[in-house]
């Protein structure tokens, strides 16, 4: 008898030294991700890297659509506050959300993380009162436009004409303007802007009309996917107007057209925010949240990458058929498995992101040859 209550209390001694070193094989939390709209490319690949993140990190993680709608994100927050989960990963497609899911997290003491859009000025000093908001992890709209932009005037580039979307839209707005600084700073000049941009349709009809009021331009910025589609169909019929086309947003039939060499450019890759999010998350569940030197949650800013057409293929083998980010890697973000980690690990990753830096890195693990590498232009 005593043998057996000896054994016993082996067993339990071992699985709290298991427990507290990490090492336990169920998942140590769970946590709740909105996807504004699945089934929709742009969304869709952030949700499959904030899963991922957090099935590397050892965390259960439930995935809900908001169907493009407001009031089913909130009622979708409510409902993952309800079904008891330890955290939410939240996508906001207006800022007037964040502070309605604050409010509604810090009542039920749960915390949450922004990921992809970043709140105003404004709507952050509201959050940052609230001990349950953790941080967030996105981009600035005006750091999609002056990438790619410098990206062409640095092609000797001259004249562009920009296709975007409606007035008042603030997230194409960002990108035109960003877009125009980087150009004209750099000697060339945007000829025209052609508003109104909702469908693929439109894109085409604005385009033809900039394109024959512009009969000289070598540069063609479209500030939307399916929009640069509809306008690579519209310079396909203009044959006397020689060119290039660059395009934000990385979407599949975006992709094929770079493939074909129709695209110059395009730039995104900037989902892998719904990762780091969910470790930053992983890090505050672990009671050892990462902080600004002011003790306030952080904001932590991607870059969005310009990919040429001359690295598609790195970019869907690398990017879309792999992750970016090994589980590795991922790990390493956490407190559970790097004690060291802090605020400054996450600024240097994204501080060092690139297309190439990620490709050498693949290189480095042996997962590339060199004469990949070189294919790639690196």
């Amino acid at each position: 008898m005593k043998k057996m209550r000896k054994v016993f209390m082996l067993l339990i001694v071992s699985v709290l030294i298991i427990s507290i070193s990490g090492g336990v094989l169920a998942e140590d939390f769970k946590i709740g991700i909105n996807n504004y709209l699945q089934g929709l490319y742009c969304l869709d690949v952030l949700e499959r890297f904030a899963v991922y993140t957090a099935d590397n990190l050892g965390m259960k993680s439930i995935a809900v659509n908001d169907e493009a709608k407001l009031e089913k994100t909130i009622s979708n927050v409510e409902n993952l506050i309800a079904s008891g989960v330890d955290g939410i990963v939240f996508f906001g497609i207006s800022d007037t959300l964040f502070p309605v899911v604050s409010n509604k997290c810090r009542a039920a003491q749960v915390p949450f993380v922004l990921y992809d859009h970043l709140p105003t000025e404004k709507t952050l000093k509201y959050l940052r009162q609230n001990p349950y908001f953790v941080g967030a992890v996105g981009e600035r709209d005006y750091n999609a436009g002056f990438p790619i932009g410098e990206f062409a005037v640095e092609s000797n580039l001259k004249k562009a004409i920009i296709v975007t979307g409606k007035r008042g839209d603030t997230t194409h707005e960002a990108r035109v303007k960003g877009f125009t600084d980087a150009f004209e700073t750099n000697g060339g000049k945007v000829l025209g802007v052609g508003w109104g941009c909702v469908t693929r349709f439109d894109a085409m009809g604005i385009t033809e009309n900039l394109v024959v009021a512009n009969q000289d331009i070598d540069t063609v910025y479209v500030s939307g996917g399916d929009w640069g589609i509809g306008a690579l169909q519209i310079l396909k019929k203009h044959a006397n107007i020689d060119a290039r086309l660059y395009i934000t947003d990385l979407d599949p039939p975006v992709l094929e057209a770079l493939n074909n060499k129709e695209v110059a450019a395009a730039n995104g890759a900037h989902w892998i925010n719904s990762g780091f999010a969910v470790a930053l998350l992983h890090n505050y569940l672990l009671d050892k949240p990462l902080l600004n030197k002011d003790g306030q949650a952080p904001v932590i800013e991607v870059p969005i990458l310009v990919l040429p057409n001359t690295q598609a293929n790195a970019y869907q083998e690398w990017w879309l058929d792999n992750q970016p980010f090994t589980a590795e890697e991922m790990k390493n973000m956490s407190y559970k498995w790097n004690k060291d980690v802090s605020l400054d690990d996450f600024r240097e990753v994204m501080k060092n992101y690139s297309i190439e830096s990620r490709l050498i890195k693949r290189y480095e693990e042996g997962k590339i040859s060199k004469e990949e590498l070189e294919s790639y232009g690196i």
